[in-house]
């Protein structure tokens, strides 16, 4: 057996997204796959994961007392462990799927991205644990859940959250400016969790906040012109630089930019979303310039599947 699901990004809403907002999330034209085989011999589940074909991390794991028997790096066999638990706790039928295999992922995107390695597994988990992907995130995860649904849809969605449940509608995200529009890594990888254990520390309900960022979301989505765009860009991270009291990108690493750039996901280290007038190659010099050379154009990344 094998599946797959894609990698993601968040356009919008992060972190007001715990607290209701409308987010818009895409999914991308890469992802990650899960790969389940016959192991015969004793009770053991043989576990790879690889990085573009590259292994970086495997462990075995003692199916029947679901203990870690050996491993490559203990916090990763943990983290495997505590999903296959939960798996087996929501599907009880799941326990006897894993005795005696051996597991390969395999991611086809840099892990070190934050494109959603940890959400891509989750679902294929849940595709081969025949069980909800949304309801094995929440049981191991305080997170909204949009990337585990994003991973497994064909284009942009609006996603939102009430209480332990979720909604998500179909959006149209395909700007005819797209050609304008970047997306950079910054080379700092982030610790989604614990910016999300960080921001929900704070009780404050942000309810003026949540309803403008909803609002501001449905706007940079439906925008029809790269000014617009660039507007609605520019009050969407201003208001959650406010929210988080911190300073925009714009003022930190693109001071000079021709153009607006918003954070996304966790800020500080992941993917930003940037829009340019120039050349390819002159924004390319650019990015060198402040030390980024990861870039993708809007159509190589974005998935929307049939148009």
């Amino acid at each position: 057996m094998k599946f797959y699901s894609s990698g993601k990004l968040l356009i919008t809403g992060e972190y007001l997204i715990l607290k209701g907002a409308s987010a818009l999330a895409v999914p991308l034209n890469c992802g990650q796959s899960l790969e389940v085989n016959d192991e015969p011999g004793i009770d053991l589940l043989k576990w790879k994961s690889l990085e573009k074909g590259k292994l970086w991390f495997e462990c075995n794991i003692n199916t029947k007392l679901f203990e870690i028997i050996s491993s490559s790096d203990r916090e990763k066999a943990d983290y495997v462990l505590r999903l296959l638990k939960a798996a087996v706790d929501l599907s009880p039928q799941f326990a006897e799927a894993i005795v005696r295999k051996s597991i390969k992922t395999d991611s086809d995107f840099e892990l070190k991205w934050g494109f959603g390695s940890s959400s891509s597994l989750i679902s294929n988990v849940a595709y081969w644990a025949n069980t909800d992907p949304f309801k094995l995130h929440k049981s191991i995860s305080e997170g909204s859940g949009y990337d585990v649904v994003t991973a497994r849809q064909n284009g942009p969605v609006f996603f939102q959250i009430s209480k332990k449940n979720f909604s998500v509608k179909k959006a149209t995200f395909r700007p005819v400016f797209r050609d304008r529009i970047y997306f950079v890594y910054l080379g700092r990888k982030q610790d989604t969790a614990k910016n999300i254990d960080s921001f929900l520390k704070n009780k404050k309900p942000y309810r003026v906040e949540t309803r403008v960022i909803s609002e501001l979301t449905r706007h940079l989505a439906l925008s029809k012109t790269l000014k617009d765009f660039e507007f609605y860009m520019k009050e969407h991270e201003q208001l959650i630089a406010s929210v988080l009291r911190r300073k925009t990108l714009k003022e930190t690493r693109f001071k000079n930019l021709d153009g607006e750039v918003k954070s996304l996901g966790a800020w500080g280290g992941d993917f930003a979303m940037l829009t340019w007038n120039r050349t390819k190659e002159e924004l390319i010099n650019y990015l060198h310039e402040i030390k980024i050379d990861t870039l993708f154009s809007f159509d190589e990344l974005i998935k929307q599947g049939e148009i």
